[in-house]
């Protein structure tokens, strides 16, 4: 019994390294090809933040993918596959990351203020807007935000344009959006926007409008940097 055990033991090692003793078909884990399919998208991440998806399935199906192929060798090969997945997931993940976090924060012009949509958004309980974004607008400070214009019928030299949340805010009627997630941006002196479907940068003076209607603005930028 004790030689049986010795030699089922010496297969399954020689069966997990690929060398020696070939026992059977063994299919390629599903997961495990799965992990390294989507570990390849991560990079587009610097698209839009809702890609972050691909890094977080790269890395649960890279998980579950080796543990399936440890635990069954005898059936299931791709343990390359599962490990790629899995680093590819963490490593281009954490560089997708960390170049938008330096692009966002570290690459701000001097005299701007960086915000981002998610202060604009006034307390649920005192329906009143954050502390810091009320007095960069009665400062009239310069802030430096990140948004997507919202399409309209000029593609170039555009002096007045919509800045959405989110490229998903796009996609829908105007009218449904919410005032907090929309800015009116006109485009000051000779500065003068390009249509684009990515990301892009806005910087000016912020001014708030009160008591906006549903789908229409709730802030207003005078605007002299547009990137």
């Amino acid at each position: 019994m004790q030689e049986f055990d010795k030699t089922i033991s010496t297969i399954t090692k020689e069966e997990i390294s690929g060398r020696g003793i070939t026992v059977g078909y063994r299919a390629v884990s599903f997961l495990a090809v799965i992990a390294f399919v989507f570990s390849l998208f991560t990079p587009l991440m610097l698209l839009s933040n809702w890609f972050i998806i691909f890094p977080i399935i790269g890395a649960l199906c890279g998980a579950f993918g080796l543990y399936n192929i440890l635990s069954c060798p005898f059936d299931y090969t791709g343990r390359g596959f599962a490990l790629g997945g899995i680093v590819f997931s963490f490593l281009l993940g954490i560089a997708a990351a960390g170049w938008g976090v330096y692009l966002y924060y570290f690459n701000i012009p001097y005299g701007y203020t960086a915000v981002h949509f998610g202060e604009l958004r006034p307390d649920e309980r005192t329906n009143r807007l954050p502390e810091h974004i009320i007095t960069l607008a009665e400062e009239q400070r310069k802030v430096y935000i990140r948004g997507f214009m919202y399409p309209g019928r000029q593609l170039s030299g555009i002096q007045n344009f919509m800045l959405v949340r989110s490229q998903e805010h796009c996609k829908f009627c105007m009218t449904q959006l919410n005032s907090h997630d929309m800015i009116s941006v006109h485009c000051t002196g000779d500065l003068r926007a390009q249509f684009r479907t990515r990301a892009v940068h806005v910087g000016g003076v912020l001014y708030i409008i009160q008591n906006p209607r549903f789908g229409e603005p709730a802030f207003h930028i005078e605007a002299d940097l547009f990137r």
